[in-house]
C-alpha cells in the first residue's frame, strides 16, 4: 500500500536541512572532527522504500466497515534506524525527525492516526498523532498519541526537560490551554524560534510566540 502525497515542498526540506545543519556546526566546539558531517541527502534517502512500507497492520480492506471509527486504524511501528557511518548519531536523527514533519507541510488537521487514512472528510493528523507519526516513520520509534499521555507518564517518550534546559531540534513543546488546567496541544522544535505542528489549518512551520509561548508547558526530548 503506497503512502498518500502530502503537500510535499522538497525545495524548503532541502533548505531547511542545510539552514540547521548550519546551526549545528556552528555550536561544535573547535577542532570537532569534519568526519562527524552530516550528507543532508543521507536523512531522506530511504523515503521512497519507507513510503512503500504499510502505514498500519490493518487489512486496507476493512478500514472503512465501520471497524475503526472516524480516527480509523492505528499505525504499525516502522523499522528502526541507524545514522550512516561518520555522522553524529543523535544530531542526524533529530534532523531526519524535522525531516519528516516538514514533508507533510500542508496535511491538513483531522483527528486521524495515519496519514493515509482517508474518509470524506479528508487525509490528515492531529497534534499528537503528527508528532507520533514522524518518529515513528523517521526513526521506527513508536510512541502512543494520545496527548495527555504522550506529555507526561509512564507511556511518554523520552525525558521532561528540566525548566530553562535550551531546546533542540525534534524535542517535543506542550502546550496547555488558556486557562492552564491541562496541557491540549504538542509542537515539534525545529530551532531559530520555529516550531512544527498540525492545528488549525494543518502542518504548517511558525514562530514559537504567542498562546505557544505563553501557555508552554515542559518539553520533551526523544532523541538525546
Amino acid at each position: 500500500m503506497p503512502a498518500p502525497s502530502p503537500r510535499i515542498a522538497s525545495a524548503r526540506v532541502a533548505a531547511f536541512l542545510l539552514a540547521a545543519l548550519g546551526l549545528f556546526w556552528a555550536a561544535q566546539p573547535p577542532g570537532t572532527a569534519l568526519a562527524q558531517a552530516i550528507d543532508p541527502a543521507s536523512l531522506t534517502a530511504d523515503f521512497p522504500e519507507r513510503d512503500r512500507l504499510p502505514q498500519t497492520d490493518a487489512p486496507e480492506s476493512a478500514w472503512y466497515s465501520g471497524r475503526y471509527g472516524s480516527w480509523g486504524p492505528r499505525a504499525r511501528t516502522y523499522p528502526g534506524v541507524e545514522a550512516p557511518k561518520g555522522a553524529d548519531p543523535s544530531a542526524w536523527k533529530r534532523l531526519r525527525v524535522a525531516a519528516v514533519a516538514r514533508r507533510h507541510e500542508g496535511l491538513a488537521y483531522r483527528h486521524h492516526h495515519i496519514p493515509a487514512w482517508n474518509p470524506g472528510e479528508g487525509q490528515g493528523l492531529d497534534c499528537s498523532n503528527f508528532t507520533s507519526w514522524v518518529y515513528n516513520y523517521g526513526l521506527g520509534v513508536g510512541f502512543t498519541s494520545l496527548i495527555s499521555a504522550q506529555a507526561d507518564g509512564p507511556q511518554a517518550p523520552g525525558r521532561r526537560l528540566a525548566p530553562g534546559e535550551p531546546f533542540k531540534v525534534g524535542d517535543l513543546l506542550f502546550i496547555t490551554t488558556k486557562s492552564g488546567a491541562r496541557v491540549s496541544h504538542v509542537v515539534l522544535w525545529l530551532g531559530e524560534g520555529r516550531i512544527i505542528d498540525s492545528h488549525g489549518e494543518g502542518v504548517r512551520v511558525r514562530r514559537f510566540t504567542g498562546w505557544y509561548s505563553e501557555c508552554f508547558s515542559h518539553a520533551r526530548r526523544v532523541v538525546e
